[in-house]
């Protein structure tokens, strides 16, 4: 019986709560229960040292930004051990940033976001950079902007994120644990507090919005999933409203050691189904994870009209904005238009006031997402991905 591939993924640690980290942990144990060899190399979430996951080795981050110092070498040493094994690297991350040419010395399939209007130039140029790379985009969107880009059809796939079944509406007592009335409007914001020039994920533009919307209503709470201190070189949401004078009583903000330390999917899909819509309108998503959550949990969302994100509204509202053109990456952005949140904020206000339009909505959000199951999404596009792989590399 021929040896299965072995594959070294490079990614977030998969115990970390990124989105990165948390479809590391779905695709990389069905990769393993098929009988590949499978290691993570982690550019986040470890150091200085190997660990072993549910029967996976989890590699420590470099030193070097990336981990660039370390992980070709990790990868290397991964698919040269395997008594003839062929093998290659899948990364799972912004390729833009792999710098060292060492990432050219094997075979390499790129599981990339594009997360602009054209593919960023330096993006491509990696994809295109040896004959041994294989292109995975995770949207539809990313897909027709990495063939207007020039990279070939038959080394290009399709593979969207996916969500455990973890994520299914569940009874909650956030709500009075939060002190939110059973009757109130919630609006949840999930998303990573990185980085501020720009802030791609529009904090204060999805914040300003809600104060608005929120401004003459008793019943309007927001929950805010995110860290609010900007530790990590991000948005210092408390400052900001104060800035905007918002309510403290009417927002409420995940306790920030539990958010920091980890909380458990189960929780965050209590949060979810406690709530009545998801606002998440980015500049750009190369997926944008918390929107089919939110679906399967049966949460409708509002999101913005750009990017991956135009896909992945099955149940909600889809807001316009003003294109930004991002120099750094070469590509469109899009700012949403906060009048234009007020209005979809409104819509799902007057939708829960709704019986049947609320269940109607809520509905159609889990039949929307149930194609994002892994199962689902692992038999359907990675079992043949893989396959294609394998036939490459003999």
């Amino acid at each position: 019986m021929e040896d299965k591939l072995r594959i070294a993924i490079t990614s977030n640690a998969p115990w970390t709560p990124t989105g990165y980290g948390m479809q590391t942990a779905e695709i990389s144990p069905l990769l393993k229960g098929d009988g590949h060899q499978v290691a993570i190399m982690a550019n986040y979430g470890l150091a200085g040292s190997t660990m072993d996951w549910n029967g996976i080795p989890v590699f420590g981050q470099g030193h070097e930004a990336y981990s660039n110092d370390l992980t070709p070498s990790q990868i290397r040493y991964w698919l040269d051990t395997g008594n003839g094994s062929k093998g290659f690297g899948l990364s799972l991350y912004d390729v833009w940033v792999y710098k060292s040419p060492e990432w050219d010395l094997f075979p390499m399939a790129a599981w990339v976001p594009i997360d602009h209007k054209n593919a960023p130039v330096e993006v491509v140029e990696w994809l295109k950079r040896t004959d041994k790379r294989w292109s995975i985009a995770m949207s539809r969107f990313g897909e027709r902007e990495l063939i207007s880009a020039g990279i070939k059809s038959d080394s290009l796939f399709y593979a969207p994120h996916s969500v455990s079944n973890v994520f299914v509406p569940t009874e909650s007592s956030i709500r009075e644990e939060m002190g939110v009335p059973k009757d109130a409007h919630l609006t949840i914001i999930v998303g990573s507090n990185k980085g501020v020039f720009p802030i791609r994920k529009c904090f204060p533009e999805m914040i300003s919005a809600w104060s608005k919307f929120a401004e003459n209503k008793n019943d309007a709470y927001l929950l805010l999933w995110t860290e609010v201190s900007g530790v990590s070189h991000g948005f210092q949401v408390i400052r900001f409203l104060d800035e905007i004078g918002v309510s403290k009583e009417k927002v409420k903000i995940v306790p920030q050691l539990h958010y920091r330390n980890g909380i458990d999917h189960s929780i965050l899909a209590k949060a979810y189904s406690a709530s009545d819509v998801l606002l998440m309108t980015s500049r750009g998503e190369g997926f944008g994870i918390p929107a089919i959550e939110a679906q399967a949990c049966g949460t409708p969302v509002i999101l913005t009209d750009w990017t991956a994100q135009t896909e992945l509204c099955g149940s909600g509202w889809l807001v316009d904005g003003q294109p930004e053109w991002d120099e750094m990456q070469t590509g469109w952005w899009k700012v949403p238009n906060v009048d234009e949140i007020v209005n979809a904020l409104e819509s799902s206000y007057k939708s829960k006031g709704n019986l049947d339009e609320a269940k109607q909505m809520s509905q159609k959000a889990l039949d929307f997402a149930k194609e994002y199951k892994t199962d689902i999404v692992y038999n359907k596009y990675w079992k043949p991905i893989i396959s294609k792989i394998e036939s490459d590399l003999k």
